[in-house]
Formats: C-alpha cells, structure tokens, sequence
C-alpha cells in the first residue's frame, strides 16, 4: 500500500444542497488516474451529514442509520464510477460493514493489502456505524484514514479538503502542527456532524500517525510525494 488519502465531502458535494455533487467532482477524481496502489476514502458530504444532522446520529440515534447508509452509498457509487472512468479498479468496502463501536471504534481492516494485491483499489466512506446500547453513530472518513495508516504505516497519508491546510490568525497556512492545543479554534461552517477540521487534526494526533491536509488542487503532488498544506505530525 503506497497511499491512503481522503477526499473530503465538502469538495465533491454541494454543502449547501443536499444530495447534489460538486461541481469539481469529476475533476478532482481524475487526478487519482492509474493511481491504483492505495486506499481512497471519501467524506459524505451533503450526502450523509444533513441525514446525520436530522436525526441526531452524532450523539447515537435508533433512527435515521439507514438513510445516512443509503445516502452515503449513493455518493460511493458516484465516486466508484467516476474512478473506473481513470484507469482504476475501485471497490466498495461499506464501512458500516466493518465497524463497531463499544464505545471505541473497531474497525476490521486485514484484508486492503490483499485486495491491493490483486489489482484492485479499496474505496471507504464515512458512514453510520453500530454503537452499543446508542443505536447507530458517525463513522468519519478522517476517523478511516488514521485507523489505516495506523495499521499499514504507508509514510504518506492525506487529507484533500476545501482549505490549503490550517491556517493561523493571520490567514496563513501553518506548516505543521505537533499537538491540539496549536490548533487556532475558529468556526466552521457548513453542516458538518465530524468535526470539521479540528475533528481531522484530532484523529490524526489521537491516532499517533503523521498526515497532510492539504487543498483540492494540490492532489497529484501530494500523490507524487511532495509536500503541501500542513503536516500534523504529534
């Protein structure tokens, strides 16, 4: 596995229209062409967090788990077209297929390195995930990406987002960032039940791995090993 990189919701969805892809999304995913040694994630964007939002899935809910499930599949199965169209073999792996929460996340990773093996490039998702005696939660993709990493150690684990990075008060993109309490605390917009970006740094420091968030346009250097946006490395 050479690669494990998330493609956030919030740059292949519209944010403010629910159900309704970006008009980037065809774009951005080309730039994974024939990169076929890695894991892709994706966020759910306009098709996961306004179901998420409605029904409480944040804190646990007995309802709405499938229509979150049903919306995210959608957006996946966009995604999983639109990689086949850019030389890869994309298959879907459903998270809430295997994940559970008790309360901490497990996450049933083994068998990626084999299907990468095999020709074939892994496609996860944010989703609803089992939680015991909650119901069903959220399951980010950022949660995803740094449980992979953790496992596999890749060396280059990424976030593509809508920002160039973190920025500090001033407007500029910080270059790394070693513990939480660096992180500058500003809002977040949009409805976004993950976490937004401190949610991201989070899972990244908790996990113990090194990551990049970086901005949609800096894609294929991050895959090409160079070094944009701000590496979050605790």
């Amino acid at each position: 596995m050479e690669y494990v990189v998330k493609i956030g919701g919030s740059i292949l969805t519209d944010k403010e229209v629910e159900k309704k892809l970006s008009g980037n999304f065809e774009e951005i995913l080309s730039r994974l062409e024939n990169q076929r040694k890695g894991v892709v994630v994706h966020g759910a964007g306009s098709f996961g967090h306004p179901q998420a939002e409605r029904h409480g899935l944040k804190n646990g809910s007995y309802k709405g788990a499938l229509e979150v499930h049903k919306a995210v599949s959608e957006l996946n199965t966009y995604v999983l077209e639109e990689l086949t169209e850019n030389g890869l073999k994309p298959v879907p792996i459903h998270t809430s297929s295997i994940a559970f929460r008790d309360p901490e996340t497990q996450l049933h990773l083994e068998n990626l390195g084999q299907i990468i093996e095999e020709g074939f490039t892994p496609v996860l998702h944010g989703d609803m995930v089992l939680h015991k005696e909650k119901g069903a939660s959220i399951i980010s993709g950022d949660e995803i990406v740094a449980k992979i990493e953790k496992k596999y150690q890749t060396g280059k684990a990424g976030f593509c987002t809508s920002e160039k990075g973190v920025f500090n008060s001033e407007g500029e993109v910080i270059d790394e960032i070693n513990s939480i309490e660096e992180f500058p605390d500003f809002g977040v917009e949009g409805k976004d039940v993950t976490g937004g970006m401190r949610g991201k740094v989070k899972e990244i420091l908790e996990e113990g791995i090194q990551a990049r968030i970086f901005g949609k346009d800096k894609l294929e250097e991050f895959l090409k090993g160079e070094k944009p946006g701000t590496l979050v490395n605790p």
